[in-house]
């Protein structure tokens, strides 16, 4: 017996698969975790994350200002990462920016300084005794930002971490705030850090481990894009 094809079973038979969702989201260039072109670690776990919630990233660098804009106003890009979490941002607790994600990964923030130093530290009130380096425009850790803004804690900045790292190496600050990872890639991927880099060592006592996070627009979409990365961790 012939059997009859309907328009729909035809319809059904030829069409591919659906397409998936994909949202798109700005970065910076921050190695090792997010490099000139996009890739590295971060951008591994937030795309392997969407993928998992049936979502495809597309991601794209920008320098970090223009990251954040874009994702807080421009409806073509959904969110920013990787981002520290701040409250004053979050606008699930009274911020003004973003809807936070939970933490991908983590960022190890401590003290670089010179192997013949006597820095030391166990307690904020011990950084008030030194000048801490530290990159103009950078969130470090709550209660440290708070000092430096206050006068408390006197700073030497500088324009980048591997300005940073020199400038402790020649002295101009008796440690400086990075992160460990970021030190260590400089310390093998940079010229000049890496000249300076032996004179040098990692506090063993960390500033902060701060969560790394996508930053969503504060919008439906931004929420929904937020909630289904949230379901995939």
């Amino acid at each position: 017996m012939r059997h009859l094809l309907t328009a729909t079973a035809i319809l059904a038979a030829f069409a591919g698969p659906a397409a998936a969702e994909t949202v798109k989201l700005t970065t910076l260039e921050w190695p090792p975790y997010v490099t000139a072109d996009a890739s590295g670690p971060s951008t591994d776990a937030v795309k392997s994350t969407f993928e998992k919630a049936g979502v495809s990233a597309e991601v794209q660098v920008f320098p970090w200002n223009r990251a954040i804009n874009l994702a807080q106003k421009d409806p073509a890009w959904i969110g920013v990462y990787p981002e520290y979490y701040s409250e004053a941002s979050d606008v699930e607790k009274g911020g003004d920016r973003c809807l936070f994600s939970k933490s991908f990964g983590v960022s190890p923030v401590g003290f670089i300084q010179r192997k013949d130093s006597d820095f030391t530290w166990s307690s904020h009130d011990d950084l008030k005794a030194y000048s801490i380096g530290v990159v103009r425009g950078y969130n470090n850790e709550e209660k440290f930002d708070a000092m430096v803004a206050a006068g408390d804690i006197k700073v030497e900045e500088a324009d980048d971490d591997a300005q940073n790292i020199l400038k402790v190496a020649g002295k101009r600050a008796a440690a400086g705030v990075i992160d460990k990872l970021v030190f260590e890639h400089l310390a093998q991927n940079d010229p000049a850090v890496g000249k300076v880099a032996g004179d040098l060592t990692f506090n063993d006592t960390l500033l902060i481990e701060h969560g790394l996070y996508i930053c969503f627009e504060n919008s439906d979409a931004g929420r929904a894009a937020r909630d289904k990365f949230n379901s995939a961790l």
